[in-house]
């Protein structure tokens, strides 16, 4: 009896992998979006997400983040760029893919009738672009709000922009009518988040519901801050923060680089910084500082801890 020969060609894994949505796909391929939004840190940078090409300079998106704030029943127009700085062509198709978040604050893969998808409301023109090599082309998102109800809610969604081309011919050596072969081609995409607040919302909500100190782990782990927001408000939050720790007994203080966040409605972060290896052993005292876009308020908190 002859058995099937099954051949698997593997051309290489694709860095980003994009497909539709499908009742038994959503879980897998959202969480690859979740870990191309981690990657490129485009949760609230405003800097261009990078990806590394096989040719001299690269592709390029800019902005990775786009913020709406029309009023509800109006109309507002963003745009970001694809820079392809490659010497190869290449071309992209561009579509939405939205997310909500669960009961304790992870994100997951939502259909677009979810109450807060901002894609229904967006026009992407053009969706699908060809780049030559060294060119840049601007591509315009519209936001069209409704008068309803639904126009005076905050909203979000992902802008996916993946990468599309010709399929080449499987070659198989030796096949026959028995032979099943797989190829896999690879490819590159993006993430951009969009949001819209309507001036209506209140965006700042968002306070300190915790900070601890975690002790390190040898060879594992460093001393850290542990901080807890949560976003109490109707609006996304744009939030800074810094940590400013003091030695207790040498009076030095060390104030840390200033870091950003985006936060929706109604949910908590948990956010970890790491302390340098170089403080002193000894007792400190530890105040985080957050912005979350009060112009006369800034929330606080502090901890006493001790490096051994």
């Amino acid at each position: 009896m002859k058995t099937k020969k099954i051949i698997t060609q593997i051309v290489l894994i694709s860095l980003f992998a994009l497909s539709s949505f499908s009742q038994n796909k959503d879980t897998l391929e959202h969480n690859e979006l979740l870990q191309r939004i981690k990657n490129t840190k485009n949760e609230v940078s405003e800097t261009p997400n990078n990806s590394a090409d096989n040719h001299d300079g690269g592709v390029a998106i800019s902005p990775s983040v786009i913020r709406f704030n029309a009023k509800a029943g109006n109309t507002q127009v963003k745009t970001f760029k694809i820079i392809n700085d490659t010497k190869s062509a290449k071309n992209f198709q561009i579509f939405n893919q939205d997310f909500g978040l669960d009961k304790d604050g992870q994100e997951m893969a939502m259909k677009s009738d979810y109450k807060y998808a901002l894609s229904k409301y967006l026009n992407i023109s053009p969706s699908y672009v060809e780049l030559k090599p060294h060119e840049t082309k601007i591509i315009s998102v519209t936001a069209s709000i409704p008068s309803n109800d639904f126009g005076y809610i905050a909203m979000w969604t992902t802008i996916a922009v993946d990468q599309v081309f010709e399929r080449a011919k499987l070659e198989v050596p030796n096949a026959n009518d028995k032979t099943i072969a797989l190829g896999i081609t690879t490819g590159m995409g993006f993430a951009i988040m969009a949001y819209q607040n309507p001036p209506n919302v209140n965006i700042n909500s968002v306070e300190i519901t915790k900070l601890n100190f975690k002790k390190a782990v040898p060879n594992k782990t460093e001393n850290g801050l542990i901080m807890k927001v949560k976003n109490t408000g109707d609006g996304i939050g744009y939030c800074l923060y810094y940590i400013e720790v003091t030695n207790l007994t040498t009076g030095q203080q060390n104030k840390f680089k200033v870091n950003q966040f985006g936060i929706l409605p109604g949910y908590e972060k948990e956010f970890k910084y790491d302390l340098p290896k170089e403080l002193a052993k000894g007792n400190y005292s530890g105040l985080c500082v957050l912005d979350y876009g009060d112009k006369e308020a800034l929330q606080t908190a502090e901890i006493d801890f001790k490096i051994e």
